[in-house]
């Protein structure tokens, strides 16, 4: 039988102002970039694999539990910089590419912010390794 691994607490309301952020951010470097230059929100290939890369990787971060924040933090912030020095080399505009993610972590932070925060229980801590490994 399983034990459940973590307990439901209040409600993580302290994602909602940074999604916000992150919503209102975006939206205004969407603008930016296209008052700069009206193509600059086409989508190239290579614009097109930053925002999968950036996306998808928050994305599946999420999927196995690592909180929002720390989603943002570790995994997107160090994407960003190599999206960054990338778009310097090939040439093409960063403030769309960061415009389209940061609006997309930000509609990701908004149901985030209603559900319940879950914290960790504080009963013994199972081993894969262990549990898979045969007696000596």
């Amino acid at each position: 039988m399983a034990s459940p691994a973590q307990k439901t607490t209040a409600r993580s309301a302290g994602n909602l102002p940074i999604a916000l952020v992150l919503l209102g951010g975006g939206a205004l470097l969407w603008l930016r970039a296209a008052q700069r230059t009206p193509g600059a929100l086409a989508l190239l290939p290579a614009v097109d694999g930053c925002l999968a890369v950036g996306v998808v990787g928050v994305l599946l971060a999420l999927l196995h539990g690592v909180p929002y924040r720390t989603a943002l933090l570790s995994v997107a912030a160090p994407i960003a910089v190599v999206q960054l020095l990338a778009s310097e080399l090939a040439g093409f505009s960063f403030l769309p590419v960061l415009g389209v993610e940061l609006t997309a972590f930000g509609l990701l932070g908004l149901p985030l912010s209603r559900l319940p925060r879950r914290r960790r229980a504080t009963g013994p801590v199972r081993s894969l390794h262990t549990a898979h490994s045969s007696p000596s």
